[in-house]
């Protein structure tokens, strides 16, 4: 929780400082939320545990161009934390995504470039859940570490072309060859993969596995009614020597109360067929991940 809570900081004093002449042909943009939520409870009789959440979204992009030449860097990190009654703070979600794109534009909203997206978490993750726990032979005390830093951690570098479109944005980007590295730099999380047998992750206790594949990614923004929008990013890779698609679906919506509160809703569907679902369970569950957060955010933004 220590290197969530320092890097928070350093996130926003890095915001904070940037500063650029925008005369020369670059642009800075940030927005950041905040959402809080707790439930307390005494002597409820249908059980249930008091607690408190506290979930945030840390977004900057950078735009330069000159001439033709053009090149966008995207970091954007969800962070959340939880506590309940009895245990220690844990968090509930920990994605850290930045992508790159430098490229040529043929025409003004086409293009042909090279991609980066890295995609992993900061802080550890656990398993507490008993019987996954004793499964894998381990503490439900003190749980089993899945999760670190690039454990497992996606790197994905390739060459394609985008096409931009306003009013509604639409951002698409092909890449018809894409190289996909998972790694897992954590001995721990890669040695579950022989107690498993069929491997968490996919790496089967390797440190990188790398495909080779194709590439897309669309991301959509459209207004629903005055101070309500939607934006969905669709994402896909198709590994040349599978037949299994990697999917990723994320889905915004979200309404301006005032100036600083909003209330927002958000969908993640992800599928992934090298990835465990449920390690308590024999043999691999590559089912369908689901994750959705509801709360209202303190949101602030500049523009340089």
């Amino acid at each position: 929780m220590k290197k969530l809570l320092s890097l928070s900081l350093l996130l926003y004093a890095g915001v904070l400082c940037a500063q650029e002449n925008s005369n020369d042909g670059f642009s800075l943009n940030s927005s950041n939320s905040l959402q809080f939520s707790q439930m307390a409870l005494s002597n409820w009789a249908s059980g249930g545990e008091s607690s408190v959440a506290l979930n945030g979204t840390f977004k900057m992009d950078g735009h330069h161009k000159k001439g033709r030449m053009s090149s966008d860097l995207v970091v954007n990190w969800l962070v959340g934390f939880f506590k309940t009654e009895g245990l220690p703070v844990r968090k509930n979600q920990d994605q850290l995504t930045v992508v790159g794109l430098s490229g040529y534009h043929i025409r003004p909203n086409f293009g042909i470039g090279l991609l980066a997206d890295v995609n992993t978490q900061i802080a550890p993750s656990y398993i507490f859940d008993k019987s996954t726990v004793e499964a894998l032979g381990g503490d439900p005390i003190d749980g089993i570490k899945i999760g670190d830093f690039l454990s497992p951690g996606q790197i994905e570098l390739g060459l394609g072309f985008r096409l931009v479109k306003e009013k509604p944005l639409i951002d698409l980007m092909l890449a018809p060859f894409m190289l996909k590295q998972t790694i897992i730099l954590d001995e721990s999380i890669r040695n579950l993969d022989k107690i498993l047998g069929v491997g968490l992750y996919g790496n089967d206790g390797k440190t990188v596995r790398s495909e080779a594949g194709a590439y897309m990614k669309l991301f959509l923004s459209v207004p629903l009614m005055e101070n309500v929008a939607a934006n969905g990013k669709l994402k896909f890779f198709a590994n040349y020597g599978d037949q299994d698609v990697d999917t990723s679906l994320n889905v915004n919506i979200s309404g301006k109360i005032n100036q600083l509160l909003s209330a927002s809703i958000q969908t993640t569907l992800l599928h992934d067929n090298d990835v465990d679902t449920d390690p308590g369970k024999p043999g691999k569950q590559d089912r369908v991940q689901l994750r959705e957060i509801l709360g209202l955010n303190l949101t602030y933004a500049f523009q340089l």
